[in-house]
C-alpha cells in the first residue's frame, strides 16, 4: 500500500515536533499503519513490542501510537487507554531485548479541550524509535514469545517480520553509507607514540641521536629509498594535522 505524500508530511511533522495538536491530527488524517508508524489499542506484552521497536529502529525509525484500535477495514479509532503505562517499567521490560544504542522515548498525551473532538478526555502515549543509521543493525538481545535472539526485524507495510536477504542487505548499506566504523578511535596518547615514532625515521628530525644515526647510516648502504623518505615525511605532517584536529586546534 502506498502512503500519500502528505500523510508522510503528518507524521514528518508530529515526529519533529510532538505535541498534542499533532498527534491528532495525525490520527485524523492516517489511512492506518505503515513502515513508521504502528497504532496499538494496548501497551503489547514486552517481547512483541520488543519486536516492534527493533523493527521500526531498522526501517528507519518512527512512533508507536498507543491507545489508538485498528479495525478490519483500517479505520482508526481512538479509544484512548484508562491508565498511563509507567515509563521507567516500559525502560525496565525492553532493556533485555534492545541494545544500548537503541534511541527511544515514550510521550503522554491527555485531551481536554473541546476543540480535540473525539479526542477530549481521552489519554494516548506514543513511543518514538529515532532513526541511527550509524548503528545498524539493531538484532534482539534475547529469546522470548514473538522474539528470537539475534534475530533482524524489519517493518514490512503493517507487519514487524524477520528481514530477508534483501532487506538485510539494504540495512547494512545504510550502515556503510554514513561512513561510521565500529572501530573504537585511538586515544590521544597512541596519536602522541605513532607520531614520534614517524619523527624518530624522518630525515627532518634534528634531535642529536637521530644526527647521529643518520651520519652513521650514512657510512653504510642507505637502503631507504626517496620514496619511502616523502612518504615519512607527509605521514608524519598528515598526522600532526589529525592531533591538532582531534585536540580541536588550529594549525
Amino acid at each position: 500500500m502506498k502512503i500519500p505524500k502528505d500523510q508522510h508530511e503528518e507524521f514528518a511533522r508530529f515526529f519533529s515536533e510532538p505535541s498534542r495538536e499533532n498527534l491528532r491530527n495525525l490520527v485524523k488524517n492516517t489511512i492506518g499503519e505503515a513502515d513508521h508508524l504502528d497504532f496499538k489499542e494496548h501497551w503489547p506484552d514486552s517481547p512483541k513490542l520488543a519486536r516492534h521497536v527493533l523493527s521500526v529502529a531498522n526501517s528507519g525509525g518512527g512512533a508507536i501510537v498507543v491507545g489508538v484500535a485498528q479495525n478490519k477495514e483500517g479505520k482508526l479509532e481512538p479509544c484512548g487507554l484508562i491508565s498511563l503505562a509507567d515509563k521507567s517499567s516500559i525502560a525496565m521490560q525492553l532493556q533485555k531485548f534492545l541494545p544500548k544504542p537503541l534511541k527511544y522515548f515514550v510521550l503522554d498525551f491527555h485531551y481536554k479541550s473541546s476543540d480535540y473532538g473525539d479526542l477530549v478526555g481521552k489519554s494516548f502515549q506514543v513511543l518514538l524509535i529515532e532513526d541511527e543509521p550509524k548503528e545498524l543493525p539493531f538484532l534482539s538481545l534475547s529469546d522470548g514469545i514473538d522474539v528470537r535472539k539475534n534475530a533482524i526485524y524489519v517493518r514490512f507495510g503493517t507487519n514487524s517480520r524477520e528481514a530477508d536477504h534483501d532487506e538485510l542487505q539494504s540495512i547494512i548499506n545504510r550502515r556503510v553509507e554514513t561512513g561510521h566504523s565500529s572501530q573504537g578511535r585511538l586515544t590521544l596518547k597512541k596519536h602522541l607514540e605513532q607520531l614520534r615514532a614517524l619523527d624518530e625515521s624522518r630525515q627532518g628530525n634534528d634531535s642529536w641521536l637521530s644526527e647521529v644515526l643518520r651520519q652513521t647510516a650514512s657510512m653504510a648502504d642507505d637502503k631507504e629509498s626517496s620514496d619511502f623518505k616523502e612518504f615519512l615525511e607527509s605521514a608524519y605532517e598528515a598526522k600532526k594535522a589529525l592531533i591538532h584536529k582531534e585536540l580541536g586546534v588550529g594549525l
